[in-house]
């Protein structure tokens, strides 16, 4: 009985409390923010990624397409042009691209081997080539013989800014393949 009459006299106030509106939108706000903080870092590091990942993909096509036009390069040319190339990133930063040309030799049999190769910034993961590795174009030249492919990978990995520790960096990379444009290959002193 006791405790009855305790709710009975604290009912105007519980009463008086649920007809107050003051402070609502605070309260809704409250609830509202951390989704919206999240929903904003989110659409932010998706533009930033979507941006980053065009520019890994303009530098792969620009540094193939260079290479191809060439007869012939040292290997100081091929790292200056890389640099260059990785600049393509700006302004996110250019230590994080890996880019690597590597020409293949497909020989009158069929089989893709590794003629040269040059990697800028290295990094884990990855295959390390020599010459005279076998390599494995993809299906599209399972029926070429006798010539010469210049192969350029660029990679960049990517940090979300707001991944919480969720996520690590995200790989973001492409891959061109083209032909010698000049002559049917490309020699690469020092490579």
């Amino acid at each position: 009985m006791r405790a009855f009459r305790r709710l009975s006299r604290r009912l105007p106030l519980i009463a008086a409390l649920a007809r107050d509106r003051r402070g609502v939108s605070a309260v809704e706000f409250a609830l509202v923010l951390p989704f919206l903080a999240m929903l904003y870092m989110a659409g932010s590091d998706t533009s930033i990624a979507v941006s980053v990942n065009r520019k890994i993909h303009n530098a792969s096509a620009t540094i193939d397409d260079l290479v191809t036009q060439s007869e012939g390069m040292t290997s100081g040319e091929l790292d200056a042009l890389m640099n260059v190339t990785a600049s393509l990133v700006e302004p996110y930063d250019q230590d994080e691209v890996f880019i690597r040309v590597t020409q293949v030799k497909i020989d009158a049999n069929g089989r893709q081997t590794v003629d040269w190769t040059r990697s800028r910034n290295p990094k884990s993961g990855f295959t390390i080539y020599k010459k005279g590795d076998t390599y494995s174009l993809p299906t599209d030249f399972k029926a070429e013989r006798s010539l010469y492919v210049i192969v350029t990978e660029a990679y960049f990995d990517f940090h979300p800014v707001g991944g919480y520790g969720l996520t690590g960096p995200i790989r973001m990379g492409e891959t061109s393949y083209l032909y010698p444009r000049i002559g049917t290959s490309i020699t690469c002193s020092g490579c």
